[in-house]
């Protein structure tokens, strides 16, 4: 068997695979997508309130200048059972 001509039927497969991929390109639509997230009423103020406590102090002030004052004037006494019952309820 004699094949003659073997460049050209290569330049013949490489056109029609480039004329394939270039139609193929043009074929796809151009698509937009628009995604947007819209948070319910319940959502909206569940952040609302979740803002409002992180500015909050964790540190109840008026507790707090209350027990300094009655351990200053020697009149705040914690009993042993107390302290006992609240290391236990804290580990356990």
């Amino acid at each position: 068997m004699i094949v003659n001509n073997v460049n050209s039927s290569t330049n013949y497969y490489s056109n029609v695979a480039a004329t394939r991929y270039s139609n193929s390109i043009g074929y796809v639509p151009s698509v937009q997508k628009s995604d947007a997230f819209t948070p319910s009423k319940e959502a909206q103020s569940f952040s609302e309130m979740l803002n409002k406590l992180k500015g909050v102090s964790d540190v109840r002030e008026d507790k707090v200048s209350d027990i300094q004052a009655k351990i200053a004037a020697g009149q705040y006494f914690v009993s042993a059972q107390d302290i006992a019952a609240s290391i236990l309820t804290n580990r356990f």
